[in-house]
């Protein structure tokens, strides 16, 4: 019996561990992205010089630890005034919430590339103008469609409103999207690190969403950084949350919002996944106790939610037939394949190669393949064709340069895409061109920003690998682990894919909260361990990411 006993509690445990060592395996990838890059820089669409990146890194890097002394110093005074700190809290968040306006104003960009195709089109729909719509482009493109309707939906409340300048409504909402994905980012760094680690993911999130590098265009970048960050933080509260009948809206609220975020960009589901593997090598899933029935409860309602908020996003894109074409019986959709396609071939840049790059030729040839069978296979053939091409090692040697050249730019291939550059902002405002001169490519500003940027995005990636070195309860927690799965599932999807670093942006909170996480470890245990390896509340309760 005891052997028996022995026999189970050690698969318990090798179940537990295997979420933590798929999650040590991505810290050892950035690793080494993070030492790639620092040798030999792949480009976005900007040449950085790796000297100014590395001054902003050590400037961020000293601001990083007087904001950490600052915070445990004046926390015990914050906690015993109450009122004082709610009021400072409040008049931060107002000041964040304003600036994040204000800029997003003065760098709004006329709509390029994809987004002119959302626009013009959410601006057809509110406006009764159905000549604006671009049916053709939604042809190949269906996956824009949900977004392009929530879009249409925001600008037939602001015209309602009065409002005429629907330049400005977009970037309004982009300003607000982007806000709330900081604010979802303290709440998750909350539950998971407490308040001291909260505060202190503001600082990071300051530099990559409150001056993010896409806050002149609303795009599905934008608009989907919020989902990942807002399921992380609805499964933590359900985790907190002692009662089913507050677990059970709030797991049905993850799940929806994985649908609506799945509509609006495919990878977001990955965050879901990550949670549902993490669950599943649960110990507790592996007894009869009520915590396995709750878990299961729990994986179950995400899953439902899922599938029926995806059912019905589909009944109403094709209800509404907005973008003029059937959308269920559409021959024309680019197939899975065909991003398998543009993902194996390399695009020559300004800077260097292009890897796994959108293409016009492939989206030509996939277009004029025949019928949505022979699309699907003229992918599958022209994926096989390149790699057999390029042979084993020329393979495995394009993936790494691949996975350098997405995880090397700070900036997230910023201007990288369409024809636009620093002289095509929409305001001419003087007090806007001072900004301008930052953001725009091409303005005197912008090397500085993008060193800032650049530089920050090196002591993150060096954080996310803390884990390899330093391993804490709290660092380990399965719910941290889940953030690093579904980090790593990005990364795979995105090099078998079509890539680039701008790919990667609506996963920066979960990027964010694992530095944060990794910076107070390292600190606490360099500060002679007062507060090495304290839990964040999560820890706390003992559960799973999804229970």
């Amino acid at each position: 019996m005891r052997g028996i006993t022995a026999t189970g509690s050690i698969k318990s445990l090798s179940y537990g561990l295997l979420p933590a060592a798929a999650g040590l395996a991505f810290c050892a990838i950035i690793l080494w992205c993070l030492a790639g890059n620092l040798m030999f820089p792949h480009y976005g669409f900007f040449q950085y010089k790796t000297p100014w990146a590395l001054a902003a890194a050590g400037a961020v890097l000293l601001l990083m630890t007087g904001l950490y002394f600052a915070l445990r110093t004046l926390q015990p005074a914050l906690l015993r005034h109450r009122l004082l700190s709610r009021l400072a809290s409040a008049a931060l968040w107002a000041g964040l919430f304003a600036l994040q306006v204000r800029l997003a104003y003065a760098v709004r960009l006329p709509a390029d590339w994809d987004a002119r195709a959302i626009y013009t089109s959410a601006a057809g729909l509110a406006l009764g103008t159905r000549e604006s719509i671009d049916s053709g482009y939604f042809s190949l493109n269906p996956n824009n469609i949900l977004l392009t309707l929530l879009l249409a939906s925001w600008f037939s409340l602001v015209t309602s409103l009065g409002v005429t300048n629907l330049e400005m409504a977009a970037a309004f909402l982009n300003a607000v999207v982007l806000f709330a994905g900081i604010a979802l980012t303290y709440a998750a760094a909350r539950m998971l690190g407490g308040r001291a680690v909260a505060a202190f993911t503001l600082l990071p999130s300051t530099i990559f969403v409150l001056l993010s590098p896409w806050l002149g265009v609303f795009y599905s970048d934008t608009a989907g950084l919020l989902f990942p960050v807002l399921i992380l933080c609805l499964l933590l509260a359900a985790q907190r949350a002692r009662r089913l009948a507050v677990r059970i809206p709030l797991w049905v609220l993850a799940g929806t919002a994985g649908a609506v975020g799945y509509g609006i960009k495919p990878t977001v589901l990955i965050c879901l996944l990550a949670a549902g593997i993490t669950a599943a090598c649960s110990p507790a899933l592996r007894g009869r106790d009520r915590g396995a029935g709750i878990l299961l409860l729990g994986a179950a309602v995400v899953a439902g939610s899922f599938f029926a908020g995806h059912r019905l996003i589909t009944a109403v894109e094709q209800q509404g037939t907005a973008v003029g074409f059937d959308v269920e019986a559409n021959p024309n959709a680019l197939p899975p394949t065909h991003f398998l396609k543009v993902g194996a071939h390399l695009v020559p840049g300004k800077y260097g190669p292009l890897y796994g790059s959108y293409n016009e030729a492939d989206v030509r040839s996939t277009a004029s393949a025949g019928d949505p069978r022979e699309k699907f296979q003229h992918g599958l053939d022209a994926y096989a064709d390149r790699v057999a091409a390029m042979g084993p090692g020329g393979y495995v040697s394009f993936l790494n340069n691949k996975l350098l050249w997405i995880t090397g730019d700070g900036s997230f291939f910023a201007w990288g895409e369409g024809v636009l550059d620093g002289d095509d902002f929409v305001s001419d405002n003087p007090a806007d061109r001072s900004i301008q001169d930052v953001f725009g490519y091409g303005n005197p500003g912008f090397p500085w920003l993008f060193a800032l940027w650049q530089g920050t995005w090196f002591i993150v990636l060096g954080l996310v690998a803390v884990p390899l070195f330093l391993r804490t309860p709290t660092l380990m927690l399965p719910e941290v682990s889940a953030l690093r799965i579904a980090l790593l599932g990005l990364l795979v999807f995105l090099l078998l894919s079509e890539g680039r670093a701008r790919f990667l942006y609506l996963y920066t909170p979960y990027f964010i909260l694992l530095a944060s996480l990794s910076f107070f470890a390292v600190m606490d245990r360099m500060s002679g361990g007062r507060n090495a390896g304290t839990a964040g509340p999560a820890h706390s309760k003992g559960r799973e990411v999804i229970e």
